[in-house]
Parts: C-alpha cells; sequence; structure tokens
C-alpha cells in the first residue's frame, strides 16, 4: 500500500532528475572545451566562469519547469505516484539527455553556417531566445514519453490538498528565473560589462531572489488557504502579467529619474533622499502588489468555488 505522503513527491522526482541531467550533461561539455582549449589558464577560467553561470541558469529553469510539467500532468491525470518511480526518472532523463545532444548539434550547425564573425550580440540574442524555446518542450516531451512508457504502473489518487505553499514557491520561482534569464538576455548588448565576471552574475542572481521573495509573499497573500489544486495556467498567466508590469514599472521610474537628472533642476538634499527611496522602492512594492493582484484576480474563481 503506498503511503498518502508519497503522492506529492513525484514533482520533486522530476526536479531532481532535472537538474541531475543538467549537472552531468555541463560537466561533459566542460570537460570537452578544457580537452580542446589550448593550455591557457585565463581562457580556463574563463569556461568555469561561463560553466557555473550556465550551470547556474539550466538548474533554476529546467527544474521548475520539471517541477511546473509535473505537477500539471498530474493533476490532469490524478497519477500521483508509480510502483517503479526509479525507471520513470530514467526514462524522463533519457529524453532529456537526447534532447541536449539536438540542441548541441543545431547551436554547432547554426554556429558553423554563421561563421564567428557573425556571431554578434543579437545573434546570440536570438540563440539565447532559442533555447528559451526548447527548453519547455524538451522537459514537457520527456516528461511525456516517461509517462507512456511507465503508464502500466500509475497508481490513482484522490486530488492533493494544501497547495498554497507550493503554489507560492512556484510563483516565486518564476519571477526568479525570469529576472536571470532577462539579465542574460541583455548583457551580451552592453560590451562594456563582461558577461561571465563574478560580479554581474553575483548581482544578478541576488536581484533573482529578491525578485523571487516579493513574489512569495505576494502570491501567499492572494491565494486561496485550502488550494488542492495549482491550476498551473492561471499561475503562469499570473506570472507572466506579474512580470511584465513590475519590469515596466521600474523602467518607467528609471526614465522619470532620468528626465528629473537632465532637467538640471536643483533639489535639496532631503528631496534627494526622497526620490532616492522612491527609486528603490516603488520597483520593489511593484514586484510584490502585482503579484498578489494578478494572482487574485486569476484565482477568484477558485476562492469562490472554495467559499461556497
Amino acid at each position: 500500500m503506498l503511503h498518502p505522503a508519497q503522492r506529492s513527491n513525484l514533482p520533486w522526482l522530476a526536479t531532481i532528475t532535472s537538474m541531475l541531467v543538467v549537472l552531468v550533461w555541463h560537466c561533459l561539455t566542460f570537460g570537452m572545451m578544457v580537452l580542446r582549449a589550448p593550455s591557457d589558464n585565463e581562457q580556463i577560467l574563463s569556461f568555469v566562469a561561463m560553466t557555473i553561470r550556465t550551470v547556474g541558469e539550466g538548474l533554476l529553469v529546467h527544474g521548475g519547469l520539471a517541477f511546473l510539467v509535473a505537477q500539471w500532468r498530474g493533476e490532469r491525470s490524478e497519477e500521483w505516484a508509480f510502483r517503479r518511480p526509479l525507471l520513470l526518472a530514467g526514462v524522463f532523463a533519457g529524453g532529456l539527455l537526447v534532447w541536449s545532444l539536438l540542441a548541441m548539434f543545431l547551436y554547432q550547425g547554426l554556429f558553423l553556417l554563421m561563421g564567428p564573425e557573425q556571431m554578434g550580440s543579437w545573434l546570440r540574442i536570438w540563440m539565447f531566445v532559442l533555447g528559451l524555446v526548447i527548453a519547455p518542450l524538451q522537459v514537457w516531451s520527456s516528461w511525456r514519453l516517461a509517462l507512456l512508457v511507465c503508464r502500466e504502473d500509475a497508481i490513482a489518487t484522490p486530488p492533493q490538498s494544501g497547495l498554497r505553499l507550493r503554489a507560492a514557491g512556484l510563483a516565486a520561482w518564476m519571477q526568479a528565473a525570469g529576472t536571470v534569464l532577462g539579465v542574460s538576455m541583455l548583457l551580451p548588448l552592453a560590451n562594456a560589462f563582461d558577461a561571465y565576471s563574478p560580479v554581474v552574475w553575483l548581482s544578478s542572481w541576488a536581484g533573482a531572489l529578491l525578485a523571487g521573495a516579493l513574489a512569495f509573499g505576494g502570491a501567499w497573500l492572494a491565494l486561496p488557504r485550502h488550494l488542492s489544486r495549482l491550476r498551473a495556467g492561471r499561475l503562469l498567466g499570473a506570472g507572466v502579467l506579474t512580470f511584465v508590469f513590475a519590469y515596466a514599472l521600474a523602467v518607467g521610474v528609471g526614465v522619470a529619474a532620468l528626465v528629473l537628472a537632465l532637467g538640471g533642476q536643483s533639489m535639496d538634499q532631503t528631496a534627494a533622499i526622497v526620490l532616492m527611496v522612491m527609486l528603490g522602492v516603488l520597483p520593489l512594492l511593484g514586484m510584490f502588489g502585482f503579484q498578489w493582484l494578478w494572482t487574485r484576480v486569476l484565482y477568484s474563481k477558485i476562492r469562490r468555488a472554495l467559499t461556497t
């Protein structure tokens, strides 16, 4: 007999498997880069910095995607447990590795087709966007394949309960991943900075953790207390709307500050301090407030159904 506590472990199994695949794959690619590179300590250190940043992004993105996909599929099929979970994880890992090989061949083909002289900032951004499109397809199709192979092992279970914490955590993951990926996508345009320097990627991760914490707080306050289904579509919609509105507010505040700075208007010390506080606080309040607003709006129907 399956213990009831094991029902919620399937998304975590998918997450851990996806993260292990990311680690193994990047360790292999890093080894190949070091073997093919000349014996230059500076270049090897550059490879190390690039690998650490890429691994961090891969763990964040693929781990969260695997959790979201497994949770969504579990809610649709009411299959939260399998008799042979290691077989499920093995098939899932195999699918992820096959997709990683295909993506590597695709990127190498584009590199050979364009040539090093054509690999400018905009082309790198488009390749980065292509990777973002491939990642959800990679995770979804691999998990779907694993479910098909292990369909005879599935155990139907009743709906879960108490998913408020899980939903708020996924909301935090969305904003943290969006922040890290946004910085990584825009850095190639800023040629004055080294995209792989410790200061740059530590700053981006600090901003991501702050954005995630604020999104967690907003989602936690807005979600229904007794949530039995995560409703991935609603959660994803709230996350996208929050990201767009929060960073639009941040850009608007930055533009307003630039206009005031270039306007030549003199301000006393008190007004300058108030302006600096507003520049720092408004975007943060925007992330918290928009997450609360859009989560509450999109989950309003669920809340009314739970209270009636």
